[in-house]
């Protein structure tokens, strides 16, 4: 049989084993590295990170363009002329168009169809920005407004002795407006339903589409070419777009998201011209990093949107493992860091000491240390420790997270030791009750 004495014997050696046990834990891994860590303090809260609070996003009408008073006759565009006794030769042919189209786009014109019919004979303005006119020959027409095209067509007809002037009738309108086809290309993925994921599980399915696109004139920028296409940038998307300009595409290869990529990688803002990069956000003081002319689209170039540059910061010591991602447009600081990668309601201290401990013996005394492990521009290393008890009222200990940091959270030296005692305790506590 045990003795009162053997029974004493074996709860002390229990006991120094769970006590050695607890001092094992990884939080107490933090006792001997957290002098080597420098206090969040004495360091800038954006230490080595770029702030995002500070952005604001550009006005969306910088990405469109301003439309003029009146049409600009240019090459491409659909115009019925009319000529009393010209065009047509007689009364009997002039025909009445209806200006009924069926296009091929999505939100231009509405439903497919011009309102108002017009008189005369459908002509296209060629690639020089002339119209070819019977008894008359070539005539520049580009640059003009609608009512200046009939003046200069009734101009050309009585400088030939053609018509009379007291009999000239010239009618011009506008068909169908030339049109610019782009290329839309978009890394981001389309709207879908909502899914709540739990911290450190990212969505890593991506999906990309790429459409060929009509835009008419004085339509023919990007905030439209964004509007055919599925709307604006999302926060799947970067916080840029790039408009690569025709002449700066290969060839003779296809073009790919990755060759798009490489040239933008390699954009250096020299070759300003031939590829441009909107910023979606900037400086509320700053002027537009780009120019009006910068948006609009020509025939052939392409819009690229491109997949955003995904953001983690991991986390250990008392914490699960996880990578949880960062907010692309948000600064969150070590406690919101904390209460992101537990999901606890309650902040960052809202958990139970046994979730945090995984399990194993309680912790009535919760952990307040945090050291983040940060990579510098060099390489190097370096570790910052933050006291989550003086967090809650000092600012400076709130420091913010950067991408690729890593936050672990450890006990102090006190907590540990008190921990430890006190789970002692209670082991021998219980120990001598199941004895009795």
């Amino acid at each position: 049989m045990f003795t009162a004495k053997h029974t004493h014997e074996k709860c002390m050696l229990l006991g120094f084993v769970l006590l050695s046990a607890v001092t094992s834990l990884p939080g107490c891994y933090g006792i001997t590295t957290a002098n080597k860590a420098i206090p969040a303090n004495r360091l800038d809260r954006y230490f080595f990170t770029e702030p995002k609070d500070d952005l604001c996003p550009v006005s969306f009408t910088s990405l469109g363009q301003e439309k003029p008073e009146a049409h600009i006759v240019g090459p491409g565009d659909s115009l019925s002329v009319y000529v009393y006794g010209v065009i047509p030769a007689t009364t009997d042919e002039t025909p009445v168009l209806q200006r009924f189209q069926s296009l091929n786009q999505q939100y231009y014109p509405p439903h497919g169809s011009i309102v108002a019919p017009t008189a005369g004979i459908p002509m296209t303005v060629d690639p020089y920005g002339d119209l070819e006119l019977p008894l008359v020959g070539r005539l520049p027409v580009a640059g003009l407004t609608i009512p200046e095209t009939i003046e200069a067509i009734k101009k050309a007809y009585l400088a030939k002795d053609v018509v009379q002037q007291d009999r000239v009738r010239v009618s011009v309108a506008l068909i169908i407006p030339r049109v610019e086809r782009i290329v839309v290309l978009r890394e981001d993925t389309p709207a879908t339903n909502v899914a709540l994921l739990p911290p450190g599980q990212v969505d890593h399915i991506h999906r990309g589409s790429a459409q060929v696109i009509d835009l008419p004139a004085y339509e023919n920028d990007v905030l439209h070419a964004l509007a055919a296409t599925g709307g604006l940038p999302g926060t799947d998307a970067g916080n840029e777009i790039w408009v690569f300009r025709r002449d700066s595409l290969p060839s003779q290869l296809p073009i790919t998201a990755e060759q798009l990529g490489q040239l933008a990688e390699g954009y250096n803002g020299e070759d300003h011209h031939s590829i441009v990069r909107i910023p979606l956000k900037g400086h509320p003081c700053s002027n537009l990093p780009f120019a009006p002319s910068d948006v609009i689209l020509d025939e052939g170039d392409v819009v690229y949107v491109p997949r955003r540059h995904n953001e983690y910061f991991y986390t250990g010591g008392l914490l699960s493992g996880a990578r949880v991602p960062l907010p692309r447009d948000e600064d969150i600081d070590v406690i919101e860091a904390i209460a992101l990668a537990t999901g606890s309601t309650g902040g960052p201290l809202g958990q139970s000491g046994m979730a945090l401990a995984g399990g194993t013996p309680g912790h009535m005394v919760r952990p307040t240390r945090v050291i983040i492990l940060r990579e510098l521009p060099s390489g190097d290393q370096i570790q910052i420790r933050v006291d989550l008890a003086r967090a809650m009222q000092d600012e400076k200990q709130r420091i913010f997270i950067k991408d690729g940091d890593v936050v672990m959270l450890h006990f102090k030296p006190h907590q540990a030791v008190f921990n430890g005692v006190l789970n002692f305790v209670n082991f021998n506590v219980v120990s001598n009750t199941k004895g009795n």
